[in-house]
């Protein structure tokens, strides 16, 4: 059976353009590694920060820590930023309200750290404290990155700007660790 010239030439234009997508991500991958700015290596140092913290505390810590950034998120929305600003008479309130969303989260931390609930899946899975720890650092640094002016976030790296700036994958951020949680319950609840 002969097959048909646009078939031939669709199957061609679908190759060249897989080749030129995957030779884009291996230029991007390349060029980031081997020049990383400031962003990308704080947000790699923070992820991992993240992941050896869940480590040696357990899951039932990363699972409160990803409750405090909602509670500390909720709280912090309820504070009259812009006044506390005229009062301190700061020109840029970016650094009073990444110390006051910093705060808020250290105070829950202290006041309710010591709480003794059942843990959400077995202790040998790693994974999931990675899974944990990542959404938690993500839904941290989505929520500081939102402080920064537009103009701020125009200079971020592609990556910083596409993943944890992106006004896009807003919902996305603060959906994902509960959905994480629920899948996390639910699949500790099928291994018992």
């Amino acid at each position: 059976m002969p097959v048909s010239v646009h078939a031939t030439t669709t199957a061609v234009a679908q190759s060249t353009t897989t080749q030129i997508s995957f030779s884009h991500i291996t230029a991007t991958a390349q060029s980031l590694w081997s020049h990383p700015s400031w962003d990308v290596v704080l947000i790699f140092a923070l992820l991992a920060i993240g992941f050896f913290y869940g480590i040696s505390t357990g899951k039932r810590k990363a699972v409160t820590a990803i409750i405090y950034t909602y509670v500390a998120f909720a709280i912090f929305s309820a504070i009259p930023i812009e006044r506390l600003a005229l009062l301190t008479r700061l020109q840029e309130p970016l650094f009073l309200k990444i110390g006051i969303f910093a705060a808020l989260f250290i105070i829950l931390i202290f006041m309710f750290g010591r709480t003794r609930t059942r843990g959400f899946a077995r202790p040998s899975a790693w994974w999931q404290i990675f899974l944990l720890s990542f959404t938690q650092v993500g839904l941290m640094i989505h929520i500081l990155l939102g402080f920064l002016p537009k103009e701020k976030i125009a200079m971020l790296a592609p990556l910083t700007k596409n993943i944890f700036a992106s006004p896009d994958l807003h919902v996305w951020w603060f959906l994902g660790p509960i959905a994480l949680l629920i899948f996390l319950k639910r699949f500790s609840s099928l291994d018992e």
